[in-house]
């Protein structure tokens, strides 16, 4: 099958969800035989260069502004080697509203993985978006001959984004990048008491404020340790918060890769309290490695978590939320066997090659092959 993967960075080193996606997926497919191509709007660096060297994969460089690729590269590209299927990457970007009509009139079908489809994004810059949703996200996922959301909370916020959309809609979860976590597991530290969170410091989104506010309800020998970089947009936000912080919460720089494998295997429990999360890499990547996983009930996956009891879903309310990681960690045997039945889940279903077959099974469908 020839694929075009559309909305990865020109690296497979840019640190984000969907990057980290379209570079394993990309692999994986690869692997199983198929043609894959990514198609990448700056430069590739010399580790993507390295990396399509290595395994096959094959990325194109079209220019791209805000609002389209370079009309005459994309479609002399999709004229003289014409994909089977094209999967967009991502939402909200005006380029590929502009690819999805040019692929229409050529009859090529597209899918596509929206990463972040909420009502909580939708509302936030409602007006713009209401605009340009009208105008152009909506015409774009309607046409689409095939939609995979991340979690299956995630598909009630699509069609309520596109109530007349008839297409197929299919779950396929983030994979989890195997060789960034390399051979770290879960070290079962207990004695120290240690709550982390990985990811930016967007107040708003990710509930920095709540993870605070929970912290003082905390006993002091309860640490909460935050590791990530400061958001534009709430900035401000955060400086009034580190200035009047619980003694036990820490704030850190970002670490990637082996560091941050080791940074959340060392962990107690991985807390993530956002006010909304369509998936949550991090969260993922602690269940694989069998990290007790904690999280707010606003996030999709704590649905999963409620299903298939693989960890806690805190209570909105902060205090009652304490009391309940107090517990939590005075009961090593809940964490351990929440600890096993996270990570069995991650293993079956976050898998580079798992989420590889998934979208290839949404392709086939697709293509009535």
């Amino acid at each position: 099958m020839k694929i075009f993967h559309v909305g990865c960075s020109a690296s497979p080193q840019g640190v984000d969800g969907v990057n980290n996606t379209v570079w394993s997926v990309a692999n994986e497919q690869t692997n199983l035989g198929h043609q894959v191509t990514l198609i990448v709007d700056t430069k590739p660096d010399e580790f993507a260069i390295e990396f399509t060297a290595k395994n096959g994969v094959q990325i194109i460089h079209i220019p791209a502004n805000t609002w389209g690729y370079d009309s005459r590269l994309i479609s002399n590209l999709l004229d003289s080697k014409p994909p089977q299927i094209v999967h967009m990457h991502s939402v909200f970007l005006p380029k590929q509203a502009t690819l999805a009509r040019k692929l229409v009139r050529k009859k090529i079908p597209y899918v596509i993985t929206p990463n972040a489809m909420s009502p909580e994004l939708l509302e936030r810059g409602r007006v713009k978006k209401s605009l340009y949703s009208w105008l152009i996200e909506k015409p774009r996922f309607s046409q689409a001959s095939g939609i995979s959301v991340v979690t299956p909370k995630e598909e009630k916020a699509v069609r309520a984004f596109v109530p007349p959309y008839k297409g197929r809609i299919r779950w396929v979860p983030n994979p989890v990048n195997l060789q960034q976590l390399g051979t770290h597991s879960w070290r079962g530290n207990l004695n120290q008491k240690r709550l982390v969170y990985l990811g930016r410091f967007d107040i708003l989104h990710k509930g920095i404020d709540i993870l605070v506010e929970i912290a003082r309800f905390l006993p002091p020998e309860i640490e909460v340790h935050l590791y990530g970089t400061k958001d534009a947009k709430t900035n401000k936000w955060m400086e009034r918060l580190q200035r009047n912080l619980p003694s036990n919460v820490y704030f850190h720089d970002p670490v990637f890769g082996e560091q941050k494998a080791k940074v959340l295997s060392e962990a107690s429990v991985y807390i993530q309290t956002s006010r909304w999360e369509v998936f949550g890499i991090s969260i993922a990547e602690a269940m694989y490695l069998g990290v007790p996983c904690a999280v707010a009930d606003t996030v999709n996956l704590a649905e999963l978590f409620d299903k298939n009891d693989l960890g806690l879903v805190l209570p909105s309310n902060p205090k009652k939320a304490a009391s309940c990681l107090t517990e939590l960690l005075a009961e090593p045997t809940q964490l351990h066997h929440w600890s096993k039945r996270a990570q069995s889940y991650a293993q079956a279903h976050f898998q580079p090659k798992e989420v590889a077959l998934g979208y290839l099974q949404l392709y086939k469908e697709v293509l009535g092959v």
